[in-house]
């Protein structure tokens, strides 16, 4: 599902509301809406208040800049697509999956991390840091070594920047990777062998690491 389309859901419930804040709800969803079509190299901050029905000048009463108002978007994207509750144990393949359908229905959106690398650097470490948690919550609820987390999360997110087509593959690919695993789980998480580290730090989660270590 577009994510576009749920926050607009969310955003446009019916209820009085000042006009400066309906005015900012639509350049929230304006802003949603061009970053799906046309990611947000593409999109400007006068094309966003354009698609809002307000001038560029309009923009700047609500938003500092372009990153400020995708933060304001990829915030409540990232809470959805990522529950802090994280995946409920013996459901690990089930809750993968769900996740790369968000992802894939909302490819340009996630890609929105990368320019903001560097825009806003705080934001993005604490948007690493909980796709990291959710990632070793879910190996965790299954028995799983949480220290394959920084794999996993990269081959969750890597494919935003892979074809659309490649989707089931990568599904595939990691409920393969996970099989052997999961059908121990009475014997307790798998232990890394001597000599095989993993880094698992929030930086583990960048999209150039990320398309290197899809399948």
């Amino acid at each position: 599902m577009r994510f576009s389309a749920l926050l607009e859901a969310r955003l446009a419930r019916p209820g009085r509301r000042r006009k400066g804040l309906r005015r900012k709800i639509a350049l929230r969803i304006a802003a949603a809406r061009l970053f799906e079509q046309q990611g947000y190299e593409a999109s400007g901050a006068a094309e966003i208040a354009q698609a809002a029905g307000l001038s560029r000048a309009g923009f700047y009463v609500y938003f500092r800049d372009k990153a400020h108002v995708a933060i304001s978007v990829l915030r409540p994207f990232v809470a959805v697509a990522f529950p802090l509750e994280g995946a409920q144990s013996g459901a690990a393949a089930a809750s993968l999956e769900q996740l790369y359908r968000m992802i894939n229905d909302n490819r340009r959106l996630v890609q929105c991390l990368e320019p903001l690398r560097m825009e806003a650097p705080g934001f993005v470490s604490a948007v690493d840091a909980r796709i990291l948690r959710w990632h070793g919550d879910l190996l965790d609820g299954a028995g799983l070594d949480p220290r394959l987390a920084s794999l996993l999360s990269a081959m969750s997110m890597g494919l935003a920047w892979r074809p659309s087509a490649e989707l089931d593959g990568g599904v595939a690919r990691v409920t393969e990777l996970l099989s052997p695993q999961l059908s121990r789980r009475g014997q307790g998480p798998e232990r890394l062998s001597p000599g095989r580290r993993l880094d698992h730090g929030p930086s583990a989660a960048g999209p150039r690491v990320l398309v290197r270590a899809l399948p």
